[in-house]
C-alpha cells in the first residue's frame, strides 16, 4: 500500500497513544510532573499504551507487507515497551529540563522503537536520503512542539499540542523506516535480520540500566534531600534552643550525660567572669566558686545543683554562694535533668538567678524581726497591730496572756475573742468590731483610749485599757496599734473608768461636762474667776494632718498652764484648743509663760493664744458662763487677756453679720479706694501717696478696714480686695502722672496673709505681664507684724518685690515687738514712722528724742523716713529740723477718692 494512504492512520495510532499516555503520567503540568512522581500502575499503563501505538503505527505503516512471525513482533513490541517504559520513567524529573533534551531523548526512543527487525534489500540511494530526511523532519516537528508547550502550561491545549507534534514524529519516524518497502516490488515476505535482534536485544539492556540507574539517582537525590532537611530543622530548633536560653535573665549552664559543661548564655559567662564550657563535675565547685551560702566551704560534688540533676533529681530554689575573684554573689537555682525520647538522661541543665540583695536584706530583717520580737515579748504589755481590713499583723506573747487564746492561730481581730465576751464600762455586751477600730478607720481619732472586761473561754474575766493608736505613712492611715494592760486590780479600774468617761484622753485634764460638774462644786470666793483660753495652734496642726504635734502640743501647753496658775481651784479641757480654769482670784493679764516658744520634735513653735477672764460666783450658771466666754473669745487680741463684757456677746452676732455681708461684698465689690498724699518736707511738693479702701455697708454702716480686712483674711479671700486695690491704684496713678508731669507712685498695703501667700509672687508676675508700667507706677507697704512671722520668705520675696522696679516702705514701724532688729534685714525704699511718735513730738523731750533717733538710725541704713499723722505746722517743722525727708498727714490732705492731683501739689508746696 503506499505511503500516502498510510499516513493518515499512522499519525492517528500514534497521536492517540502519545495523548492518553501523556494524561496518565501528570501532563499538561509539567511543574507538578516535576514535583512528584507519578504512580506506578499509571506510569506501567502509559508504557503499555506509547509501546502499543508505537507498534501499532508501525504495523498500519507496512500495510499489505507480509509481517514478521508473531514471536519476533512480540519480542519487538516488549523491547518497544522497555524503551517507552524508560522515557516515562526519564521524562518527569527533565520535564522543566531543556526543550532539545527532551526532543533528542523522545526522537532516539521513537527510533529505537521503531527500528525494523527485518532485512532490508538493496535500495537507491534516494530512498535513503528520503529516510534521513523524513527522520530529521521529526526531529524538527517534535522540537517546535516542545517549544510551543513551554508557552503554555494546564488546559486541554497541552494535550493537543503533544499529541500533534509528537504523533507527527512517530508518523514521520514510521515512515522513514517502512516507505522505503513499499518501493520494492516484490511482495516477498519480510526475513528476520539477526543483526537487528541482537541490536533490539542491546536497546532492551540498555533500557533496563537506565531505569535502574534512574532509580539510584533518585533515591539518592531524596536522601540528600532528607538530609539536607533534616540539617536544616536541628539547626532551627538549635538556634531556636540558643536565642531562647539568651532572651533568659536566669543564667544558664548546660552539661552532657558525662558532666562536661557544652553549653551556657551570656549571663553565665558575666556571673563566673568566664566561659563555663570543657570542664567535668570533680572541678566545678573549684573553677566556678561554688560555695555555700555563708562562703565557709566550697560546694560537695552532691550538693552542687547541675549534678544532682544529672543524677536524675529535679532541684528547686536551691542557695548556693558563687565567688569570683573578690566578689561575692547568692544565687537561686533550679536544676532538671535532660532526658532523650526514651527517658534516658543525656545531661542537665541549671538555671540560676542573682538574689544577693535580696538575700542580704532578708537576712538582716530576720535578724531586726529577732531583736525586736525579743524587745515586744518581754513586755508587760500586749502589743497588736492590725490592718485596716482588721487582719493581725503582728502580735507579741502578752496578747495571748490577756485574752486567754493563741494569738498565733488567729488571723483576724475578731478570731482573738472567739468564745470570749466583751462588756463596757456600764457592763453592756460589745460587738467583736471594735469601736476604736472604726472610728480610726473613718479619721474621727488619731488615738482612743477604752476599758473593756473581758470574760474569757475559760470564764475567768480580766479588764483590759485598751489605747488604740493609728499608724501612718505619707500621711495617711496605714495600719492600727492597740496597746493592752491588764487593770484588773480595783484601784486601777477605777481610776482608768473616771479618767475615760470624765478626762480628755490627751491632756488628761476634765472634759466639759466633768468640769462643768466639778466647778459648780466648787467653794464661792468674793473674785472666783472663770477663765477661758484657747490655743489656736493645736487645731492648725490637726488641720495640717501634723496630729502628733497637736498632741505633743496639747500636753505642753496643759503643762505650762497648770505652771502659770498653781492656785487655780480648777482646770478643764473643753474642746481639742479650747481651755478653762477657775481661779480664786480676779485675773488682769495672761500670764507671760503661756506665750513662750515651745520646741516640740524639733520644731519651734509660737503659742497662739487668746483669753477671756470673768467673775463667776457660784450662784451664776457655770454652763451659760463657759458658753457665753468662749463668745467672747473671738473677740480676744492674741496674746491679751480680754476682761470679759455682755457686749462682747452683741460684738459676737455683729462679727456673724459682718462675715456675711463681707462674703457679699466680695462678690460685687462695693468698695471706694482713697488717696493720702505723702509730699517732700523741704520743698513742699508732693511725692507719692497711699491708697486705702473703704467700705459702707447698707446694713452695717461705714466699716473700718481693721475690722473687715481680718475676717477677709479669716475667709481666704484678702486676694479679692487686694487685686481690687492694686487695679484702682495703677489708675489712679497714671492719671496722677499726667496731672503732674512725671512719674508718680501709689503704694498699697499688703496684708500679712497676702504677703506669705503662695500664689502672690505669681499674681505679681502676671500683672507686670498684662501692665508692664505696673513697677513704676506701684509700691507696696508692709507692717513688721507681717514681717517677723516668717523673714527670711517674706525677705526674699521684698527683695524680688524691689528688683522687678516696685517701691518698697515698712508701715506702721514701732507699734511691734521689735522693729530696729529686722531694718537691716528687709530691702526697703522707706520707714513709715507711726502716728504716735508724731503726736505728742510738740510737748514731750523723750519722745522728740526717740523720734529723732529713728531717723538717724534710718538715714544711716540709706532709708527715708515718712512720718505718718503730721497734723499741725509746729509737727512739720520739729521733723524738718530732725532731716526727716517725707511726710504724711490731714495738714496736707486727708484722703480723697478722686483728688486733684495738680491742685493739691500746688497748695502742699504754698506750707513753704
Amino acid at each position: 500500500m503506499p505511503a500516502q494512504f498510510v499516513t493518515l492512520p499512522v499519525f492517528l495510532c500514534g497521536a492517540a497513544s502519545l495523548a492518553i499516555s501523556a494524561v496518565l503520567i501528570g501532563l499538561p503540568s509539567r511543574e507538578r510532573l516535576a514535583e512528584q512522581n507519578a504512580v506506578p500502575w499509571r506510569l506501567l499503563t502509559a508504557a503499555l499504551i506509547m509501546a502499543t501505538g508505537l507498534k501499532g503505527a508501525q504495523w498500519t505503516a507496512l500495510g499489505g507487507l507480509t509481517p514478521l512471525p508473531a514471536p519476533y513482533w512480540a519480542a519487538d513490541w516488549a523491547v518497544t515497551f522497555a524503551l517507552t517504559f524508560t522515557f516515562l520513567f526519564w521524562y518527569p524529573r527533565h520535564a522543566t529540563g531543556r526543550a532539545a533534551h527532551i526532543t533528542l531523548a523522545l526522537l532516539l526512543t521513537v527510533i529505537l522503537a521503531q527500528f525494523p527487525l527485518w532485512h532490508w534489500t538493496t535500495l537507491p540511494a534516494a530512498a535513503y536520503v528520503t529516510a534521513a530526511g523524513l527522520l530529521l523532519l521529526g526531529g524538527a516537528v517534535s522540537l517546535g512542539g516542545s517549544l510551543l508547550l513551554r508557552q503554555v502550561n494546564g488546559g486541554a491545549f497541552p494535550i493537543g499540542v503533544i499529541s500533534v507534534s509528537q504523533g507527527l514524529l512517530i508518523t514521520l519516524v514510521t515512515l522513514a523506516f517502512t516507505a522505503p518497502l513499499h518501493a520494492l516490488s516484490s511482495t516477498a515476505p519480510l526475513t528476520p535480520s539477526l543483526t537487528a535482534s541482537w541490536m533490539k536485544a542491546m536497546f532492551l539492556i540498555t533500557a533496563f540500566s537506565l531505569i535502574v540507574r534512574e532509580v539510584q539517582v533518585r533515591r539518592a537525590r531524596r536522601f540528600q534531600q532528607q538530609i539536607h532537611d533534616k540539617t536544616a530543622a536541628l539547626q532551627r530548633e538549635q538556634d531556636l534552643h540558643v536565642a531562647l536560653i539568651e532572651s533568659l535573665n536566669d543564667q544558664v549552664v548546660i552539661c552532657d550525660v558525662a558532666g562536661q559543661l557544652v553549653g551556657h548564655n551570656s549571663r553565665a559567662s558575666k556571673l563566673h567572669e568566664r566561659n563555663p564550657i570543657g570542664t567535668f563535675p570533680a572541678d566545678w565547685a573549684q573553677t566556678y566558686g561554688l560555695h555555700t551560702t555563708n562562703f565557709s566551704r566550697f560546694l560537695h560534688l552532691e550538693e552542687i545543683p547541675l549534678y544532682r540533676a544529672l543524677q536524675g533529681e529535679q532541684v528547686r530554689d536551691t542557695l548556693i554562694g558563687v565567688q569570683t575573684g573578690q566578689t561575692r554573689r547568692v544565687v537561686t537555682c533550679n536544676a532538671n535533668p535532660i532526658r532523650n525520647a526514651q527517658g534516658t538522661i543525656i545531661g542537665a541543665v541549671v538555671a540560676m538567678n542573682d538574689v544577693t540583695d535580696r538575700e542580704q536584706a532578708r537576712q538582716e530583717l530576720e535578724r531586726t524581726a529577732a531583736r525586736h520580737a525579743h524587745i515586744l515579748n518581754s513586755l508587760d504589755e500586749g502589743l497588736l497591730m492590725l490592718d485596716l481590713d482588721g487582719r493581725i499583723l503582728s502580735f507579741n506573747d502578752r496578747v495571748s496572756d490577756l485574752l486567754g487564746v493563741n494569738a498565733a492561730s488567729a488571723k483576724h481581730f475578731a478570731d482573738l475573742l472567739t468564745g470570749s465576751i466583751v462588756r463596757d464600762v456600764n457592763g453592756q455586751r460589745l460587738p467583736m468590731q471594735s469601736v476604736n477600730f472604726t472610728r480610726m478607720l473613718s479619721g474621727q481619732a488619731s488615738v482612743a483610749d477604752s476599758v473593756v472586761e473581758i470574760i474569757r473561754a475559760d470564764g475567768t474575766s480580766r479588764w483590759v485599757r485598751n489605747h488604740v493608736q493609728g499608724i501612718y505613712q505619707d500621711q495617711k492611715l496605714s495600719s492600727v496599734l492597740y496597746t493592752m494592760v491588764d487593770i484588773t486590780s480595783q484601784t486601777q479600774l477605777n481610776s482608768e473608768l473616771q479618767r475615760v468617761t470624765r478626762y480628755a484622753s490627751i491632756s488628761g485634764l476634765p472634759n466639759r461636762e466633768y468640769f462643768e460638774q466639778l466647778a459648780a462644786a466648787v467653794p464661792d470666793a468674793p473674785e472666783r474667776t472663770l477663765l477661758v483660753l484657747r490655743c489656736l495652734n493645736i487645731t492648725q496642726l490637726r488641720t495640717m494632718q501634723q496630729i502628733r504635734l497637736a498632741e505633743k502640743l496639747t500636753v505642753r501647753f496643759t503643762r505650762s498652764l497648770q505652771d502659770s496658775y498653781p492656785d487655780a481651784l480648777l482646770f478643764g479641757q473643753l474642746d481639742e484648743q479650747t481651755f478653762a480654769a477657775v481661779l480664786p482670784h480676779a485675773a488682769a493679764d495672761l500670764h507671760p509663760d503661756l506665750l513662750t516658744p515651745v520646741t516640740v520634735d524639733g520644731e519651734q513653735l509660737f503659742p497662739r493664744v487668746s483669753a477671756c477672764a470673768r467673775l463667776c460666783p457660784a450662784s451664776e450658771d457655770i454652763g451659760v458662763a463657759v458658753h457665753e466666754t468662749e463668745g467672747a473669745l473671738e473677740n480676744a487680741p492674741l496674746g491679751t487677756l480680754l476682761p470679759f463684757e455682755t457686749r462682747h456677746v452683741e460684738e459676737l452676732r455683729r462679727a456673724l453679720l459682718l462675715e456675711s455681708r463681707l462674703q457679699l461684698a466680695l462678690r460685687t465689690l462695693p468698695f471706694t479706694v482713697h488717696y493720702q498724699p505723702i509730699v517732700n518736707l523741704d520743698t513742699g511738693r508732693l511725692v507719692k501717696a497711699e491708697a486705702l479702701i473703704r467700705w459702707t455697708d447698707e446694713q452695717l454702716g461705714f466699716v473700718p478696714p481693721d475690722q473687715f480686712i481680718p475676717v477677709a483674711e479669716q475667709m481666704g479671700q484678702i486676694q479679692v480686695i487686694t487685686d481690687f486695690v492694686v487695679q484702682a491704684a495703677l489708675t489712679e496713678a497714671r492719671r496722677a502722672s499726667a496731672a503732674l508731669g512725671c512719674p508718680f507712685r501709689i503704694a498699697v498695703n499688703l496684708s500679712p496673709v497676702e504677703l506669705n501667700a503662695p500664689d502672690f509672687m505669681d499674681r505679681i508676675r502676671h500683672l507686670m505681664h498684662c501692665e508692664p508700667d505696673a513697677p513704676e507706677h506701684l509700691g507696696f507697704e508692709v507692717t513688721e507684724g507681717g514681717v517677723l512671722e516668717h523673714l527670711d520668705v517674706v525677705s526674699g520675696h521684698l527683695q524680688q518685690l524691689r528688683d522687678w522696679g516696685f517701691g518698697l516702705a515698712l508701715d506702721d514701724f514701732g507699734t511691734g515687738y521689735s522693729a530696729l532688729s529686722v531694718l537691716q534685714h528687709l530691702p526697703i525704699h522707706h520707714l513709715k514712722l507711726d502716728r504716735t511718735f508724731v503726736w505728742g513730738i510738740g510737748g514731750n523731750e523723750k519722745q522728740r528724742v526717740v523720734t529723732a533717733a529713728v531717723v538717724d538710725l534710718a538715714a544711716r541704713l540709706n532709708v527715708d523716713v515718712i512720718c505718718e499723722g503730721i497734723e499741725t505746722l509746729e509737727h512739720e517743722g520739729i521733723l524738718r529740723s530732725m532731716q526727716c525727708a517725707l511726710g504724711q498727714g490731714y495738714l496736707y490732705s486727708r484722703p480723697l477718692p478722686s483728688p486733684d492731683w495738680s491742685a493739691l501739689d500746688t497748695s502742699t508746696a504754698l506750707h513753704r
